[in-house]
């Protein structure tokens, strides 16, 4: 299952392994201290279903710095180290899952946490359709350091963060290049950026109302002026060229009501 969510984590780290690498490997192993501050992740699984995915963390090291030789101008540019891991989340009770990461990463390379991916996704999308696979999965970035927030998107937060976006299933049917039927959420923005300072908890309580579904359909061939069809769930159709739905348009919508 693609999961856009690695894309957000893992860019930065792409891009700045961008070049020939001319630095020895490094130690990535983890040894947290024991005065290291935790900080505690809670995920409220809205619907049986979804699931949340594992985090996605990222540390940074300071101390094991790399060096590579760019791919525009062949110069040699010193840089900090990236050690990106997965952590399960483990399902406390109920639909309460749970997980905690340290902020002192330690070990040799005196790693530091910088970055958290979290969120949910569909497991199972046949009782929207039997022609239907899950899709990517949506949640919240955190940045942990103005390394991870340096794009200036990211809203700064002090304390703690308690966050409960709604969602709308999204059906794509794409068409052209494969033909296939995902479903994944829409919401106000697939993955919510915050820069988190002094955080202890997180809490992540999506909703999915599953009585107003969209759906963008990909033409059969590419032929000229002919464009995907954003179906909206009152039944109007939007064919210009428009890319992605309007959230606000659909949180509106008094659809069966």
């Amino acid at each position: 299952m693609y999961n856009q969510s690695k894309l957000i984590l893992l860019s930065l780290v792409l891009f700045s392994s961008a070049g020939c690498s001319i630095s020895r490997a490094v130690n990535k192993a983890l040894s947290p201290p024991a005065d290291t501050k935790w900080v505690n992740i809670e995920v409220k699984n809205p619907s049986q279903y979804t699931k949340p995915f594992p985090l996605e963390v990222r540390y940074i090291s300071y101390e094991c710095m790399k060096k590579r030789i760019s791919g525009f101008d062949g110069s040699v540019i010193t840089e900090p180290s990236y050690n990106v891991i997965g952590i399960p989340m483990q399902q406390e009770s109920g639909d309460i899952w749970k997980a905690k990461v340290a902020m002192t990463g330690g070990g040799s390379c005196k790693w530091t946490l910088s970055a958290v991916n979290l969120g949910i996704e569909y497991i199972d999308a046949t009782h929207l359709g039997k022609d239907l696979v899950p899709g990517t999965a949506v949640g919240v970035s955190l940045a942990f350091d103005n390394d991870a927030s340096r794009n200036g998107q990211y809203k700064a937060v002090h304390g703690d963060l308690k966050l409960s976006p709604k969602y709308y299933p999204y059906i794509i049917r794409w068409r052209l290049i494969r033909n296939r039927n995902d479903l994944t959420l829409l919401g106000a923005q697939d993955f919510f950026l915050y820069h988190v300072v002094d955080v202890s908890n997180i809490s992540f309580e999506p909703l999915i109302d599953e009585g107003k579904i969209t759906q963008y359909i990909e033409p059969e061939k590419k032929i000229k002026g002919v464009h995907s069809k954003i179906i909206y769930p009152d039944g109007s159709i939007v064919s210009d060229g428009t890319v992605f739905p309007d959230f606000d348009k659909i949180d509106k919508m008094n659809v069966g009501k």
